[in-house]
């Protein structure tokens, strides 16, 4: 027993620390964003982050396996994966990160549970009505509703940031469908190599060499969203979720919101509005109600 208590709790570390690099992944996406377009970013992202994904598959001596009835949910979920690094990176670069990093985290599992009520057939009970209600008012304020037209959601970034939400919700559906063919790692693989494929056919080749000839400051940022956010972080929320389950993992998330704000202030020296300390407390309350067992 004290052994399983010790592996729990290096994994309780281990998750600590990839929440915070999901959240340093927003100021730093802003960062790299300034050095190039998001369509190059996002191409040398898929290939890093599938890279570090096989390194850690071959530590845990996890076989590459082909896909059979998932083959339709790798490619709908890697579509998605590139429109939400699209949305993701163009949001950061020209909007604030750390509304980003608010926005996506906590929006993205309450459509989750939209989408997937309906896909599976599933009735919305009084609690989770009342979170996804407050999730949606926090959503509101997070975007200052009052304040904005479509225009205005544009220029400010915030409609990229809304646009990802949903994108990842799609992904995370597609992981969940294909649990039973594949290991979530196999399945991520697979996602981040044929991602990869996409948007390299419809890249300019000199722009993606150029990227050799930015300076540290783009390959630290450049890291930390790819081996650091994707690589790394994801591998071990995969990991906590199958060896703790998805409670007790879905709860580190509410870690990200708190570290992009913290980051953005101190690296990016955003200010933070009283709609974001508002509204986003509004959705993660309502995150945490809807993943609440009753």
């Amino acid at each position: 027993m004290k052994l399983i208590n010790n592996n729990n709790l290096r994994l309780y570390v281990l998750m600590i620390f990839a929440m915070l690099i999901w959240g340093a992944s927003w100021p730093s996406g802003k960062i790299v964003g300034q050095y190039s377009t998001p369509h190059i970013i996002m191409v040398w992202r898929f290939i890093f982050a599938a890279l570090t994904i096989a390194l850690f598959m071959s530590f845990l001596k996890i076989n590459l396996k082909r896909p059979k009835s998932s083959l339709i949910y790798i490619i709908i979920a890697s579509i998605c994966l590139i429109a939400y690094n699209y949305n993701y990176l163009k949001g950061t670069q020209i909007g604030m990160a750390s509304l980003g990093g608010v926005i996506v985290p906590t929006l993205s599992p309450i459509t989750t549970y939209l989408i997937a009520t309906r896909i599976f057939n599933q009735k919305i009970n009084k609690k989770d009505l009342f979170g996804i209600t407050m999730g949606i008012l926090g959503g509101l304020i997070l975007i200052r509703i009052w304040e904005i037209n479509i225009l205005e959601l544009i220029s400010s970034g915030n409609i990229y940031f809304i646009l990802a939400a949903i994108s990842w919700s799609i992904v995370t559906i597609c992981t969940q469908k294909s649990n039973a063919d594949l290991h979530v790692l196999n399945f991520s693989l697979w996602v981040y190599m044929l991602a990869f494929f996409f948007s390299f056919i419809f890249a300019p080749w000199d722009l993606l060499i150029k990227v050799f000839d930015h300076d540290i400051t783009f390959w630290t940022h450049f890291l930390i969203i790819s081996v650091g956010a994707i690589g790394f972080g994801t591998t071990i929320f995969f990991l906590t979720t199958m060896r703790l389950g998805s409670k007790i993992s879905t709860s580190f998330m509410y870690l990200v919101p708190t570290s992009a704000i913290g980051l953005s202030i101190i690296l990016l020296d955003e200010n933070l509005a009283w709609s974001t300390i508002i509204g986003g407390s509004l959705a993660i309350s309502a995150v945490y109600l809807i993943n609440r067992e009753n």
